[in-house]
């Protein structure tokens, strides 16, 4: 909805901003724009329907004014000369909502008609049933018919099938999880009825009340809550965040105040209050607190709400979806054969290391070979993409590359956290930097031995010269016996050992740890980032990466000459470990009852949802009119059997589960405290937390 109006919004600030950029075409025409631009822009803003046609109205027949000249002038300058027509099915609330927002990080006006409306009631134990059938006739004349007549018969199926409240409740939460919020406040508001002592149902249907766009109505219940758990981080989010959509900023932000110094990184509270904070001028703070958001919670809105706050998102700022594999690839298997330490270790360990390069060099082939089936295909996809575009003109070259603009949008939150955090390794003092200096420490070593060797093999030659003596036939015809190879090869290799190849190891070492650091991280991210083919080239390339990083020989001093008594080992058993698959040990479930479950396998995500009429329909347009309802909170789980006190949920739970969902989607899975298996499954109990909008229900607001 917002996005429609803001639509409407952009076409009235096109015509301005051409107004301001057209200055050298005619004067009657610039005239004749700004009339329309004083009619949307002269009164107050619209608070209805009919107001905001008014506007619409009044503004239009200033443009139908225009000659078929002046009109075709503005056609050429990209402006139609119709304004925008408010789209179907939008209400009051929803005018209201949009306009008092003022942008993403407006706050909404002080709502006075709802604020008036909030029932002037305090709830007991004993009069809340009554209060939830005020609640439910409340929803049933607001839904759509055939949402209400699908509820009904999802309900009667759950009753058949012998479901309980806290089954029926569970279900409701799934299909508001995912987009679904008419039916979802239904069978939550039928859960309550059939126990209406369950706690936790009540904080859910209040929840589902004030986000669908009744904020006022659930506000009651939501106080009889906060009195009962003093202190419930998820009440006091929910009642903050209803007080936040009427209008009542500091109201709201008491609440919201008293959720953060219980739990810093709670996910919804801290985004409300980085739109109080923003609309206050206070953007360091605002971004303090997004990033407490985005710590504990991923989603695409909240990446973007910091990049507009000025602010750059660094991988640190991130928390990784789940835990990374130690040994991704089984690289760890991979061992190199001991280094020597002289010149008999040389020629015992020789053998070792000729079988352990010949492996590797037949490893290298093998991959090469897998490789290309990929290459080719690579190769087949480009020329298919060039063959498209052969020929084109330049606009229509523009139009293919919007429509693939087109087709990248919808990256998962993970793919966009990949990015960051694999751009982040290639910037200076980063991972890659990293790298290079470690490389160039061996690179290093290699240059001074290849500096210095002819010198030193000299010294010592000269040093272990031996001289015939004085009485011998040698000595009498002046003859020289020459240096003792053997003493010379001997002190020669442990020059070596001891100047280079002892630091040569240590060198290649932290290389090793270093490459393995940035391939794991790279392995982690680019999954969320790739599909399965093109994973599989990456995974390929790292090998070959590894391979010829933990395969870099010590210098070699042993060249097969036979004049040391030592004698070289001529065989070797060395086996070269083969590489693991890398699979995913991480797997969650977050199961609603029926079969309809969200899990994930690592970077996958799979939404089962039998909904009847509605499966298939899963993409956030619930309403009976197909709207966008941009709905967005947390879910959180229980996962193990362990106490966890009374009341709802609340984030930071020491054992469970949580999603994050908004207008996009389920966007963010994550486990908390104790539940750090890597097979987790949530089907108990289950809270909503409140996010920052309202209005998912369309029949809602009165």
């Amino acid at each position: 909805m917002r996005g429609a109006l803001q639509s409407l919004t952009n076409g009235i600030k096109q015509i301005k901003t051409t107004i301001v950029k057209s200055k050298k075409h005619i004067t009657v025409l610039s005239i004749a724009l700004l009339t329309v631009v004083m009619v949307m822009a002269q009164s107050k803003n619209p608070t209805s329907q009919k107001e905001l046609q008014d506007k619409i109205k009044q503004a239009q027949q200033e443009l139908d004014k225009l000659t078929p000249e002046q009109k075709k002038m503005m056609e050429q300058m990209g402006i139609s000369a119709k304004v925008p027509s408010v789209p179907a099915g939008i209400s009051d609330a929803d005018i209201k909502a949009a306009v008092s927002r003022g942008g993403e990080f407006g706050v909404p006006s002080k709502n006075k008609a709802l604020i008036g409306a909030i029932p002037q009631i305090t709830l007991a134990a004993a009069s809340v049933p009554t209060y939830i059938k005020t609640l439910n006739e409340y929803v049933e004349k607001s839904i759509a018919s055939d949402t209400k007549l699908f509820g009904q018969q999802v309900y009667a199926g759950f009753k058949t099938n012998k479901y309980d409240a806290l089954a029926i409740g569970n279900a409701a939460v799934g299909y508001w999880t995912t987009g679904n919020p008419e039916v979802a406040v239904y069978l939550m508001g039928r859960a309550c009825t059939d126990n209406a002592a369950d706690d936790d149902l009540l904080s859910n249907f209040a929840a589902m009340i004030s986000m669908g766009g009744a904020p006022h109505r659930a506000i009651p219940l939501l106080e009889y809550l906060s009195k009962k758990y003093p202190g419930n981080t998820t009440i006091l989010n929910n009642l903050g965040q209803a007080w936040f959509y009427l209008g009542e900023i500091d109201k709201a932000n008491e609440k919201l105040d008293k959720v953060v110094k219980a739990f810093a990184y709670h996910p919804q509270a801290n985004y409300t209050q980085c739109l109080i904070e923003q609309s206050r001028g206070n953007t360091t703070k605002a971004i303090d607190k997004m990033k407490n958001s985005l710590m504990y919670s991923a989603s695409l809105n909240k990446i973007n709400m910091l990049r507009k706050l000025g602010y750059k998102i660094k991988s640190s700022d991130l928390r990784k979806p789940f835990n990374p594999d130690p040994n991704p690839l089984g690289l760890r298997n991979i061992i190199r054969p001991t280094v020597p330490t002289s010149y008999a270790t040389e020629l015992t360990l020789k053998a070792e290391w000729d079988a352990f390069e010949k492996q590797v060099n037949e490893k290298q082939s093998d991959l090469s070979k897998a490789l290309q089936p990929y290459i080719s295909a690579n190769n087949k996809k480009a020329q298919e993409t060039y063959n498209k575009i052969q020929g084109k003109t330049a606009t229509e070259m523009l139009a293919s590359g919007a429509e693939l603009s087109k087709n990248a949008e919808g990256r998962s939150v993970y793919a966009v956290m990949a990015d960051i955090s694999l751009n982040e390794m290639s910037k200076d003092g980063g991972m890659n930097y990293r790298i290079k200096t470690a490389k160039a420490s061996i690179d290093a070593l290699w240059r001074d031995y290849n500096a210095k060797k002819d010198a030193k093999l000299k010294e010592l030659e000269k040093q272990y010269r031996e001289r015939a003596g004085e009485e011998s036939e040698y000595a009498k015809k002046g003859e020289d016996l020459g240096a003792d190879d053997c003493k010379v090869k001997q002190m020669f290799s442990q020059w070596v050992y001891d100047k280079y190849n002892k630091p040569l190891e240590e060198a290649c070492q932290n290389y090793l740890h270093q490459l393995y650091i940035k391939i794991t991280e790279e392995l982690y991210w680019k999954q969320f980032k790739y599909t399965e083919a093109e994973f599989e080239q990456v995974k390929i390339a790292a090998k070959q990466e590894w391979l010829t990083a933990v395969s870099a020989r010590y210098i070699e001093t042993y060249h097969g000459e036979s004049y040391c008594k030592v004698q070289p080992v001529e065989k070797s058993g060395y086996k070269l470990a083969d590489f693991d698959d890398m699979n995913c040990k991480y797997h969650t479930s977050l199961n609603f009852g029926g079969g309809n479950s969200i899990e994930t396998h690592c970077n996958k995500m799979t939404v089962t949802f039998s909904g009847g009429p509605l499966s298939g329909n899963l993409n956030y347009k619930s309403d009976s009119k197909g709207r966008d309802r941009l709905v967005g909170g947390t879910v959180e789980a229980t996962v193990i059997e362990k106490s966890i006190g009374k009341g709802p949920l609340e984030a930071s739970a020491k054992a469970g589960m949580g999603v994050e969902f908004t207008g996009n989607g389920v966007e963010d899975v994550y486990v908390n405290g104790e539940a750090s298996a890597g097979h987790i499954s949530a089907s108990g109990k289950m809270s909503l937390i409140s996010g920052n909008m309202t209005g998912a229900i369309s029949g809602f607001g009165k």
